[in-house]
């Protein structure tokens, strides 16, 4: 029988091996991990997804339906999710009857479990419910489980990642390449894992060109034929949204500070992980640092991440730093105890508030009044045209004509920024965005007299602001987000953050437009004006013209 320090080192889960401490924590997180697999598989029952989670339903309803990749019902083909896979996989819910949320919901669960038995494989540790739990509950304390939560494919890509390192690290060439293949067609910035670890493939053993072939067979072909195909069916050679992404100001003419500024506590969460396994000359696998890593963190770095909720884009520093912790974990011996302990205080000090912060935001964004105004809108004795900067529920639930101000579901905005002459040519019977909560509702003095060129959100709403106000449109006001949000800041309706409607007065539909947003807490016109003067005053940074 093995003495109990043996034990301990072949599996720190183990009773005689575990402290209490340890022990109780484990425990912890596998309840948790039970709580969070239940919380997710009902989250449809009680919450909205994210307005950049309801477009891709969106394109994946009008595939269903339709059989085109479409943001509007028979409309151009417009490449505005990326998330193809995704897409495809919503699609084929909808044909089964399963409404995108609940079937978000499901996939969630669902890659949870897989994403944890992944994680125990590279590790070569038995799958056990207990482990499982463990680790299920480790994964839903990051704070990207609200971005899941939300309806984006958060963890299904990342199982795809995580099996496809697993492929890697095996040296199953063939398997890689296809997962990797999927990986990509589930998130075209997939290449930057990818590209690495499949080049990473090819110099590793003598037969790299029987290696380069492989790959060449089963991801490059595949992925060019794919390319090439949505190239000829978009009639755009990249997607909309990576357009509007790569439009914007960057520090040394390369990163995007925002973006940068985002990544900084996950990318310390990973260093003060990682610490104990770098310093040990027994470390394994560090070279994946490179491309899981190193690689995406300045890619990322150099994007535009619009709707970036739950820094879902940053989900990969937490899910490298598992990884690589799970390759070395059979080496580890001893230190088991000492890495599992420094991950609960560097969750504590760094994503505790984080994950805090996010639950609120969650509830925070619940667009219950706008999903409303766009039921009743759908009912409407036609459908009008519609101009917004939210391309979500709006015209998800109203099926109105809808003209993306912000481009990326419309191209010709995300090969140039809208002008306030754009409103005027397209003369929709409704104008609606979300302004920064400094700027107005209404054209300032001190803003410019002509059009903001440069792509910025202060910049299109006011262009639109503009617009509305030279073509003869009436304000109307409703709060911005759930009433828990409204409440919580002590607002009145239309007050602090808040959604400006511009209803055009000779629109046909505008009594219909009007009630709908009377109906659901809606400012009338008058103490709408009323109240952004009052705003604009207090709030002299709105006066700057940018």
């Amino acid at each position: 029988m093995a003495s109990t320090t043996e034990q301990y080192k072949v599996n720190p889960l183990s009773e005689s091996g575990v402290k209490i401490f340890d022990r109780t924590v484990l425990t912890l997180f596998s309840i948790y991990g039970e709580v969070a697999l239940v919380a997710l598989a009902f989250v449809p029952s009680r919450f909205l997804p994210a307005e950049d989670a309801i477009i891709l339903f969106q394109y994946s309803r009008n595939l269903a339906e339709h059989g085109s990749i479409t943001f509007l019902a028979n409309g151009p083909h417009v490449e505005g999710a990326t998330d193809f896979g995704w897409m495809l996989l919503v699609a084929a819910g909808i044909r089964l009857h399963i409404p995108p949320l609940w079937f978000s919901a499901g996939m969630n669960v669902l890659s949870l479990i897989l994403l944890a038995v992944i994680l125990l494989k590279i590790a070569e540790v038995q799958v056990s419910l207990l482990r499982l739990l463990a680790i299920v509950g480790s994964i839903a304390l990051m704070p990207q489980i609200l971005a899941a939560a939300s309806g984006f494919a958060v963890l299904p890509d990342a199982v795809l990642l995580s099996t496809f390192v697993l492929f890697v690290m095996r040296g199953q060439l063939e398997r890689a390449s296809l997962a990797a293949f999927v990986f990509c067609l589930f998130r075209p910035d997939a290449v930057v894992f990818t590209i690495p670890l499949l080049a990473y493939l090819i110099v590793r053993g003598p037969l790299r060109w029987k290696n380069a072939a492989t790959i060449g067979a089963l991801f490059a072909a595949p992925g060019i034929i794919y390319f090439s195909w949505r190239w000829i069916y978009f009639g755009e050679l990249f997607p909309l949204p990576f357009l509007v992404k790569a439009d914007t100001h960057r520090v040394l003419g390369l990163f995007v500070p925002h973006s940068l500024h985002q990544s900084l506590i996950y990318l310390l969460f990973a260093i003060v992980m990682l610490a104990p396994i770098i310093l040990r000359a027994e470390a394994r696998h560090l070279w994946l640092i490179v491309p899981l890593v190193a690689v995406p963190t300045f890619f990322y770095w150099a994007m535009r991440l619009d709707q970036n909720v739950a820094a879902r884009f940053f989900f990969y520093l937490p899910l490298a730093t598992a990884i690589i912790i799970a390759a070395n974990w059979a080496a580890l011996g001893e230190h088991k105890v000492l890495v599992f302990r420094v991950g609960c205080l560097a969750w504590s000090v760094l994503l505790m508030l984080p994950l805090s912060r996010e639950v609120r935001t969650f509830r925070d964004e619940q667009f219950g009044e706008v999903k409303s105004i766009a039921e009743e809108l759908s009912h409407a004795t036609r459908h009008g045209t519609i101009l917004t900067s939210e391309a979500g529920f709006i015209p998800y639930f109203s099926n109105w004509t809808t003209y993306d101000a912000w481009g990326l579901n419309t191209p010709e905005f995300a090969h140039r920024p809208l002008q306030s002459s754009d409103v005027g040519r397209i003369r929709p019977d409704l104008v609606a965005f979300h302004p920064d909560r400094p700027e107005s509702c209404l054209v300032l003095p001190s803003w410019s007299s002509s059009n903001y060129a440069e792509r910025s959100w202060p910049h299109l709403t006011r262009n639109l602001t503009i617009g509305a106000h030279a073509n003869h449109y009436e304000l109307w006001l409703t709060s911005f987000g759930s009433e828990f949000y409204r409440q919580r800041k002590h607002w009145q309706y239309g007050e602090g953050d808040r959604e400006c409607w511009l209803v055009r007065k000779d629109s046909p539909l505008y009594p219909e437009i009007t009630q709908a947003l009377r109906n659901h807490h809606g400012v009338t016109p008058d103490k709408a004006v009323a109240l952004e003067e009052e705003h604009d005053r207090l709030t002299p940074e709105a006066r700057p013209a940018g």
